[in-house]
């Protein structure tokens, strides 16, 4: 196969894989909290990989698509809401849910009250306070910028809002969950606070994902259009030497 021919290959698959990414960004446009994927490109000559990707050939190695996917955690949009459980991050870190599987980490903070009272996340995990669950049972809920809850005025725990170190190394648990990809340990964040009667949400731009697609759209017809190329020279040479 002409060397040419893995190129275009390798452009095709990476066009689609970040139509992928944008796509499911834009099914996330309205999810509070959710952070958006980005993928970045870069060149690769397949003499360079071990072993290399393609057979090796007398004509110029084809410089192959290697992408590079990662998440965007820039804070979205804060509205008001008036919902007393809508909590809205000030500052980096995240709110500590019990997950499933373990503790996860989240900056969604549209909260409900389960049916013992206690705070869960919209997808019914426990979110997590400094000394355990937060239990509410009562009527007038207040939590102030640290975290700190009291029902009808009793103190009811206070809400735990981690970090971790920079750059982040998490993975996504569903759309706005994270979990710690090193199995680094959280530390409390002393700067994030919080603002109650207020939701986070998603950081996707829907012009600028679009604007994405489209490009990358063209840019899959343009490695299709060269595919076709060096299938039609293939077919021709075959075609004429067989004439001979």
């Amino acid at each position: 196969m002409n060397s040419g021919m893995y190129a275009a290959i390798s452009g095709n698959l990476a066009a689609m894989r970040r139509l992928d990414i944008i796509s499911n960004n834009l099914a996330n446009v309205n999810t509070a909290g959710f952070k958006k994927d980005k993928m970045s490109f870069e060149g690769l000559l397949a003499s360079n990989t071990n072993p290399p990707k393609v057979p090796q050939s007398t004509t110029a190695d084809p410089i192959l698509q290697k992408e590079n996917v990662y998440i965007d955690y820039s804070s979205g949009p804060v509205s008001q809401t008036g919902n007393t459980l809508d909590l809205a991050l000030d500052g980096d870190g995240f709110f500590a849910v019990a997950a499933p599987d373990g503790t996860a980490y989240t900056r969604q903070g549209n909260f409900r009250l389960s049916a013992d009272g206690t705070l869960v996340t919209s997808d019914g995990y426990p979110v997590l306070g400094q000394g355990g669950v937060i239990r509410i049972q009562g009527n007038r809920v207040e939590i102030d910028s640290k975290g700190g809850v009291t029902v009808d005025g009793n103190p009811a725990g206070t809400i735990s809002l981690v970090d971790f170190e920079k750059p982040y190394k998490l993975t996504k648990l569903g759309s706005t969950l994270f979990v710690s990809a090193d199995q680094q340990e959280p530390r409390q964040s002393a700067t994030t606070q919080i603002r109650q009667g207020h939701l986070e949400g998603s950081n996707v731009e829907t012009i600028s994902e679009m604007v994405q697609m489209i490009e990358t759209n063209r840019y899959f017809e343009a490695c299709q259009r060269v595919i076709r190329g060096f299938d039609d020279m293939a077919a021709k040479a075959a075609n004429d030497l067989g004439k001979l």
